[in-house]
């Protein structure tokens, strides 16, 4: 009922008390939004017109007792940057540079706030003791316990000897008074104030516009809780005067019992401070046996969104607006939009730049502009200029992109020259520039975002909002960087310093949303909430450590001296968050409260307590839910079949030979012929759909591309022993020439030119570089006990082309097999194949058979491949008697012939050999007379071993 809603009341007991004066009557909340909730009430109320009164936040209301202007973060940190500065160099001590004095300003601003906000004196709170003696002296009007907290600081300083950070801490803790007076002196030499300071000059009674009360009859404070000094002061004086008044938002349950924490501050601001509360009888609504309480745990943070769906009891739109969403972790906002598309819904918290595609391409933007302060502002490395082309964002030529890319993947480029990048258009002019300062650097980027706005015509409402919000906080901050730039021109400011205040403050933005904020599904955060009742509530990220926070905000005060000056500690915001929690259930009839189960690195998993303490002091209905993991149907995998018809049988076609004057315009390498052995559907991928394996970026050095460089070494080592006797003492010599060989096989594979030798590798490139010469020293030490041998061939690409005759019902088609050895050589009468492995194959295998069943595990690909290297070879060269060698360069201790595994199998040579050689063309045979048999499709694998290094795998989702 909405009588019960505090709003309704507060309307209620206002119009009562001042009928037509209303009008000249102060309301004052925490934040803007129960402003439009008490107005609705009036209206609902009074069933007439009425002159409305006056609304404002705190911050507006406190803003009319100065003429001064409340300066922004950024300028409060260029003041503060300033004035520590020049402090240290009346110490003789070197200045601080922006960058590395930016995190501390935060902290200190922060401590300057909350000493000014709780009206405590600087000079005392940064004073140094010599001893503890004088904490008594010092101190004359500290309790015993505010005493014991300065004690308990202090000794840990009074030895003889501190350490460096305790040096170094006591000279900050010695500069702080002196700078808290000349910060706030220069701040209002420009007619600027913090917010703090407005608040304690108005309490301690400096303020410019001390009358500013008189424009009101009367001035009302609704819905405050926590309360610094200065409020505290204030409130009780314009109490007293009869000036003010006050309706806190409480229930009995908490406020009654001094052991409830929620109740800690209102209990405050009534029995300590003696503020009246204007609502005489306090409510006891929590502890209610019809209220209703459901406890899910969801199964990670994006699954408490997507649950909303079935959480509401109803989703009408005439009571929409009695209902909200709640979230005490705000990140969840993406999760909810996505699952709840209702027109009606209402977001009161804003949509954050930070995870949009625009604050993305911002992000890119700095990372470029970094890259570009911190290099040799010429060049720039591929990796940004990828992102760039590829930035849905970016309107770039398509045949510019296409030819970076290319350039990129194809060419090996690793590095691209800035000029040529600046001629991508005025996006690529504006990315790709030079830094000169920070405010010309500021421009550009806000330049950039409007033309992106102006040229991208699909882009969304939010997206033009965020652009237009960014480019309003990219003009502020320059102007405050170019007014920094001409009052301190010697101050050192680089660029790092810039772009990481860039990032921050873009972070921070937000957008609201469209909508009528009195009605609808209402979506807000634990801030947002404050003074406003809904029936039912959804609230998500109840986990520990969410709900309440843990995070302490930095500072340079620690936790003794806080205490003993009543600056705030742990426990007030612990207070705080109980508040905002307990204070959501005074009116709801139903609420779910979901949280996060699973652990990991964000989340511990656990319920807050604020969930246990309610099943524990309430008699309220509590009901336990647990999301189950969906069901996974192992048998519902996609079988893939491709049939050999239309175009799939044209392309299979093209390596079939016609007639004698047909060129070939396709054959079957070693690689293709296991592919279709280990899995057809792999043959039909690469071999007839044409799709390609994603190549190596320039700096990106994968297992394939170890292999080729070993083979393009050992090519180079063995070249100019072709046709000759290859002895010990010859691979000595060439011994002395691998680390150059190596180092050109790196350029080969990095940039496609010999010539490009990387004269600076990176961290990735030194330890190849080294593994390379170690497979070749071990192929070394290896041909070292064979020599002496002679090398026949190393890498030929055109001799060996056999043709295949298939016997496919006389048919008379042949197909080309074709075949690139690594080498081939001579040892002891005996020819040679000898193909190089850097991966795990192996040697052994059980038995023939098992080499060609698609669903066993006694595939052995490197032994069909060299068995089907040695039969092009005798194919091509017309000879006999050539045995296969695979030189596995992980491990030359079972040698280089293929053997049985088990024990005592025989080696695959002479006579055994040539029985193998014998079943090896039958299955040959009838492997590709079964590939270009168009009645039989092709197939997946059911070996999924198979599957796990296949680059197509997740085509079969596999």
């Amino acid at each position: 009922m909405a009588e019960d809603k505090f709003l309704y009341r507060v309307a209620g007991d206002l119009l009562k008390s001042f009928g037509s004066d209303l009008q000249n009557v102060a309301i004052v909340f925490n934040n803007k939004r129960p402003q439009l909730f008490l107005k609705k009430y009036f209206s609902e109320i009074s069933g007439k017109p009425i002159w409305s009164p006056h609304f404002y936040t705190i911050q507006q209301f406190f803003s009319a007792s100065t003429n001064q202007v409340c300066a922004s973060q950024l300028k409060q940190f260029f003041v503060l940057f300033t004035e520590y500065n020049i402090l240290l160099k009346s110490e003789g001590k070197e200045p601080v540079s922006a960058d590395v004095f930016y995190p501390l300003a935060e902290i200190i601003v922060s401590d300057f706030s909350q000493i000014d906000y709780y009206l405590a004196d600087p000079a005392k709170v940064f004073n140094l003791i010599g001893s503890i003696a004088e904490l008594q002296h010092q101190f004359p009007n500290f309790e015993e316990e505010q005493l014991e907290f300065m004690k308990s600081f202090w000794s840990s300083f009074s030895g003889e000897k501190q350490s460096k950070i305790q040096e170094k801490f006591i000279e900050m803790w010695h500069r702080m008074p002196l700078l808290y007076k000349n910060f706030h002196e220069k701040l209002a030499s420009q007619n600027l104030v913090s917010s703090a300071k407005m608040y304690r000059n108005l309490a301690e009674g400096s303020s410019e516009v001390p009358e500013f009360l008189n424009q009101f009859s009367h001035v009302v404070f609704v819905g405050f809780n926590a309360l610094s000094k200065a409020e505290e002061l204030l409130f009780k004086k314009w109490q007293d005067e009869g000036l003010c008044s006050f309706y806190f938002d409480l229930d009995e349950h908490y406020f009654a019992d001094p052991k409830q924490e929620a109740g800690h501050f209102i209990r405050r601001n009534i029995t300590t401070v003696g503020l009246v509360n204007q609502f005489e009888n306090s409510l006891s609504r929590i502890n209610d046996p019809s209220k209703e309480f459901i406890i899910v745990q969801a199964l990670g943070n994006v699954a408490q969104g997507k649950l909303l769906g079935n959480l509401f009891s109803s989703r009408s739109a005439e009571d929409a607006d009695t209902k909200a969403i709640i979230l005490a972790d705000e990140a969840l906002l993406l999760p909810v939009l996505q699952t709840i598309s209702d027109e009606t819904l209402n977001v009161t918290m804003g949509y954050p730049f930070e995870q949009s595609a625009v604050f993305g391409l911002c992000d890119l933007w700095l990372d470029i502009q970094e890259e570009i302060a911190s290099g040799d502002q010429n060049t720039i490395s591929y990796h940004k200029v990828l992102t760039f082309i590829l930035n849905p964002l970016i309107n770039i030529d398509k045949d510019q992109r296409s030819r970076i890319h290319t350039e990129m993947v194809d060419g090996k480029k690793a590095r691209f020259d800035l000029e040529e990048l600046r001629r991508l258009g005025k996006t690529g002019d504006l990315s790709f520039s030079l830094y000169k300062s920070a405010s010309d650097t500021i421009r550009n980027f806000g330049s950039l975002l409007l033309i992106l706005s102006a040229e991208i015509e699909q882009l969304r409402k939010l997206d033009s909002l965020l652009i237009a919000e960014a480019v309003k906080a990219l003009n502020m901050m320059s102007d405050n960087f170019e007014e920094l730039e001409n009052e301190a021109a010697s101050v050192e400011m680089g660029p790092k310093f810039v772009f990481r205040t860039l990032r921050r403050a873009l972070a921070g933005l937000s957008v609201p949303f469209d909508g009528e904020p009195l009605s609808g599904l209402q979506v807000m955060g634990l801030l947002e909430s404050r003074c406003l009742d809904f029936d039912e509530l959804i609230v998500l990220g109840m986990n520990e450590g969410v709900l309440p926070k843990v995070s302490i905000t930095p500072s340079f005060i620690p936790d003794n001296v806080r205490r003993a000056f009543g600056l705030p500690v742990l426990e007030n915001q612990n207070a705080i968050f109980s508040y905002f929690f307990y204070r959501l259930l005074h009116c709801a009839k139903k609420v779910t409260l979901v949280y996060n189960g699973i652990t990991d690195e964000k989340s511990t998993g656990e319920e807050s307590r604020f969930i246990k303490q309610l099943q524990f002091e309430t008699d309220c209905h509590f009901t336990q839910l647990v999301q189950q993991n969906q069901p996974v149907d192992n048998n519902s995998e996609q079988k893939i079949i491709v049939e050999k018809i239309g175009i799939v049988k044209e392309r299979l076609e093209k390596f079939l030979l016609r007639n004698p004057e047909e060129k070939y315009e396709k054959k079957i390498s070693a690689t293709a012929f296991t592919d279709y052995v280990n899995c057809p559907l792999k043959f039909f991928y690469s071999r007839i759909a044409g799709l390609k394996e994603p190549k190596d970026l320039p700096d990106q050095i994968g297992s394939n591309l170890v292999g080729t460089m070993l083979h393009t070494v050992m090519e180079s080592f063995y070249k100019s022993s072709v046709g000759s006797e290859v002895t010990a003492e010859f691979l000595k010599f060439q011994e002395k020439k691998l680390p150059a060989m190596c180092e050109e096989a790196l350029a080969v594979a990095l940039n496609n030119d010999p010539k490009n030798v990387i004269r600076k590798q990176n961290a990735l490139q030194q330890i190849v570089l080294k593994v390379i010469e170690q497979y070749a020293l071990r192929i070394i030490r290896h041909d070292e006990k064979l020599a002496p041998f002679t090398i026949i061939e190393l890498e030929n690409k055109e001799s060996y082309t056999p043709l295949f005759k298939l016997d496919m019902a006389g048919s008379g088609k042949e197909v080309r097999l074709f075949g690139i050895i690594d080498r081939v050589d001579s040892h002891n009468g005996k020819v040679r194949i000898v193909d190089y492995k850097t991966g795990k194959d192996q040697l052994k295998y059980n038995d023939f058979d098992s080499l060609f069943m698609e669903e066993g595990k006694g595939q052995n690909k490197a032994l069909i491949q060299t068995l089907f290297y040695t039969y092009v070879y005798e194919k091509s060269k017309a000879v006999q008697n050539v045995e296969p060698h695979l030189y596995t360069v992980k491990d030359f201790k079972s040698g280089t012939l293929f053997s049985e595994k088990k024990k005592g199998g025989l080696k695959l040579s002479d006579q055994n050999l040539d029985y193998f050689k014998e079943q090896f063309e039958l299955k040959l045979s009838e492997k590709l007379n079964e590939l270009f048999d168009l009645s039989i499709p092709f197939r997946q694998t059911t070996n999924l071993e198979t599957c796990k290094y296949c680059a197509f795998r997740k085509i079969c989702q596999r």
